[in-house]
């Protein structure tokens, strides 16, 4: 059984974690733009993230269905030949279900910028890819750049709240941050269990919106909201992650090692 202990690491965000989404028909472009990205994030101590990298429009809008991803940054070939979908019709239905996404054309056709504004496609950068290795790793770079300072600005730096307050019904309740381990959706509508260290509570309240007042947290699984600061181990077999009480909670295997990279990117 492989399990990771992760007594020795500290997570202290407060700044978001910026997605970025890749979708071309060519493989080989696909591998090109997650080493440039990956490379750069790395050197540069970035708070990002290459999340997924597919040549499926529709895989990607599934993994937004299913992960609920906001604030996302999309990377996409206009000239999608093997999808139903172009790049501008992916775009668009991105942004249904990411408002806040920051969409990058990549393409060979400098002619189709024009018909982005014409359709209002609000566009981070066009970026040519006929202008060559170099010219493009710069745009590239230049444009997480841009798209992790606008994020920064939807979600701005502020210190992050010491409590949790909501009403169960019965009494207001107010929880300390550090001794909340996570949060999960309740088996009714529209209700939340907050799992603490030393109880279990009730109340009426959505994931998203929880995710969106306490951004620290990690979205382990569609409902599920993890405190990363309490996570003592994972086991990468059953896909469990364990707190320090013993409580354990699922995580999404395609979630698994971002976690792991969002704890190790603060170890003690």
């Amino acid at each position: 059984m492989e399990t990771i202990s992760l007594q020795c690491l500290l997570l202290n965000r407060r700044r978001p974690m910026v997605d970025i989404f890749l979708c071309d028909d060519k493989q080989v472009l696909l591998d090109s733009y997650e080493e440039i990205i990956t490379a750069y994030i790395q050197q540069n101590i970035l708070d990002a993230q290459v999340r997924l990298k597919t040549k499926n429009g529709y895989d990607l809008l599934i993994f937004l269905q299913e992960s609920q991803t906001q604030g996302g940054v999309y990377f996409l070939d206009i000239d999608l030949e093997n999808d139903v979908l172009d790049g501008m019709e992916l775009a668009l239905k991105i942004r249904e279900l990411d408002p806040y996404a920051q969409i990058v054309f990549v393409s060979t056709h400098d002619e189709l910028l024009m018909e982005t504004i014409q359709r209002r496609i609000n566009v981070l950068n066009f970026i040519l890819k006929d202008r060559g290795l170099a010219q493009v790793r710069a745009d590239i770079q230049a444009t997480i750049n841009d798209a992790i300072k606008l994020r920064q600005q939807q979600v701005p730096l502020a210190e992050e709240p010491a409590h949790f307050e909501y009403d169960d019904g019965l009494s207001f309740e107010k929880v300390a941050i550090q001794e909340i381990n996570y949060f999960e959706t309740a088996y009714k509508a529209r209700h939340v269990f907050l799992h603490s260290d030393h109880r279990l509570s009730e109340f009426v309240g959505k994931i998203v919106t929880i995710q969106a007042q306490l951004p620290q947290f990690f979205r382990a699984h569609k409902s599920i909201l993890v405190n990363p600061d309490k996570v003592v181990r994972i086991d990468k077999e059953t896909h469990q992650v364990i707190f320090a009480n013993g409580d354990t909670c699922d995580v999404s295997y395609r979630r698994i090692e971002a976690l792991l990279k969002l704890i190790q990117a603060d170890k003690c």
